[in-house]
């Protein structure tokens, strides 16, 4: 009779242990909340920027310093008014993250860019391009402070073992919100005029704000701190310490930097090679976002158990690939009908089904990159250093999506090919550096392994 007792509730203390994978993350209260926030918290992010480009577009004759600015210049302002926090600030409010509740970082962050959203339609703002970069600084401050928050709350909700699963949906809607975020601008525009589309955007702060009341809060170290930069450097220093901490950043940073030249190149693939308008590049666009999702879901699903950098090395290995493949569609197009005698072709009808499945790929590649790396630097940082951390790791974002801003555009161009030349010089190196990361880490884990059997003799 006791033991059945005890059997009895053995099994009740196991019933919520049932759950795992995505059963577990989407049955988790505090984790939706948190989920469904930063989805209603990127798209909003997103439409702002839309926002002010319409407002400063807007304005008539716009003047920086009396020197006049056209719509081109000042995008690139306003660009520059967002990147910058990004890549100065995100550190040291890194270091703030750590120090202050969590939810209350992650609350107060929505809550002000909410406030910052809704001053827009404010006379200063309409008629003044300094005061709208003015206050695109300010709001992306609390971007800065939102993002390391959101990524050090995500493994003190989840357990270890629903981390892939976790960072495979986190990554699926950020990418969305990457690639289709700034579609949602111009509706909300449309259907409440500039003047009412400030508030609508901001009422998706506030509502993320709201969500995120029912995450709970973190653990807060009471007693004297030492300064920021010291705090700082003591991150830093664990970084550039830890082997897997270092190395995840580093292929983080890569992989987004990667997402962002896709991005700006897929607008010239349309144009150059796939015989489209310049503003349909979102079927490309559309293409990889659905590779990334599938990709999520078979790696979250069927490889939680391999080892994370080897299959981010394969995913750079195949992410190269793909896109040296899609580089050779131009090429192939141009020469074909000079040396193989075809017909002339275009990428048109069923042809378009080819460059498209091959986008596709490239999405479930930068997944195969992605999942893995999120769930292993997550579960390596502890969680005192978390906001550090991942501070940090926005700064090496932010700052390596401005090279191929600069740089992918102008290549595209300019250099002979064009689109397919830029592709392959991207595509080609990224093999080859995957194939090379690959074997080392292949070779490490060989010599951990004798180093660990040569311990285990050693002590019998």
């Amino acid at each position: 009779m006791e033991s059945t007792k005890l059997a009895s509730e053995n099994n009740d203390q196991a019933g919520p242990e049932v759950r795992h994978g995505y059963s577990a993350v989407l049955h988790n209260v505090h984790f939706m909340s948190l989920w469904i926030a930063q989805i209603v918290s990127q798209f909003a992010d997103r439409a702002v920027f839309v926002l002010f480009v319409a407002v400063l577009t807007t304005i008539q004759n716009s003047t920086i310093a009396g020197h006049y600015v056209g719509a081109a210049q000042i995008t690139s302002f306003l660009y520059v008014a967002f990147t910058i926090p990004a890549i100065i600030l995100s550190p040291i409010a890194g270091v703030y993250v750590d120090r202050w509740s969590n939810k209350a970082v992650l609350v107060g962050s929505n809550i002000a860019r909410g406030l910052f959203v809704a001053l827009i339609p404010i006379p200063l703002i309409q008629r003044s391009p300094v005061a709208a970069l003015c206050l695109a600084f300010m709001l992306s401050i609390g971007s800065q402070f939102f993002a390391p928050a959101e990524a050090a709350a995500i493994p003190r909700l989840v357990k270890k073992k629903d981390l892939y699963f976790a960072n495979s949906l986190f990554f699926t809607t950020m990418m969305v919100a990457l690639g289709f975020g700034f579609a949602v601008g111009d509706p909300i525009i449309a259907q409440t005029g500039i003047g009412k589309a400030p508030y609508a955007v901001a009422g998706g702060f506030f509502l993320a704000a709201i969500l995120l009341l029912f995450v709970p809060d973190s653990k807060v170290v009471e007693g004297e701190r030492e300064p920021w930069w010291e705090e700082l450097r003591f991150g830093l220093a664990y970084i550039a310490t830890s082997r897997i901490v270092f190395r995840a950043i580093c292929k983080i940073t890569i992989l987004f930097s990667t997402i962002i030249t896709l991005n700006i190149i897929a607008v010239g693939l349309a144009q150059q090679v796939l015989d489209l308008k310049p503003q349909q590049f979102g079927y490309v666009v559309a293409a990889a976002g659905l590779g990334m999702g599938l990709g999520n879901f078979v790696v979250a699903q069927y490889f939680a158990k391999a080892r994370p950098s080897l299959l981010a090395y394969k995913g750079f290995i195949s992410l190269g690939f793909f896109m040296s493949v899609l580089g050779s569609l131009g090429f192939i197009k141009t020469f074909a009908p000079i040396y193989l005698g075809v017909p002339v072709f275009t990428f048109q009808g069923l042809m378009l089904s080819i460059p498209l499945i091959i986008a596709v790929c490239i999405g479930a590649s930068c997944a195969m990159v992605a999942v893995p790396t999120y769930a292993a630097l997550q579960a390596a940082v502890p969680e005192e250093l978390r906001g550090k951390v991942f501070g940090a790791q926005n700064t090496a974002m932010s700052f390596a999506s401005t090279i191929p801003v600069i740089l992918v555009g102008v290549a595209a161009d300019n250099l002979p090919g064009g689109v397919s030349t830029t592709l392959f010089l991207i595509g080609l190196p990224t093999v080859f550096a995957g194939i090379h990361f690959l074997m080392e880490e292949i070779k490490h884990d060989r010599q951990e392994r004798r180093d660990a059997e040569e311990s285990s003799q050693a002590g019998v």
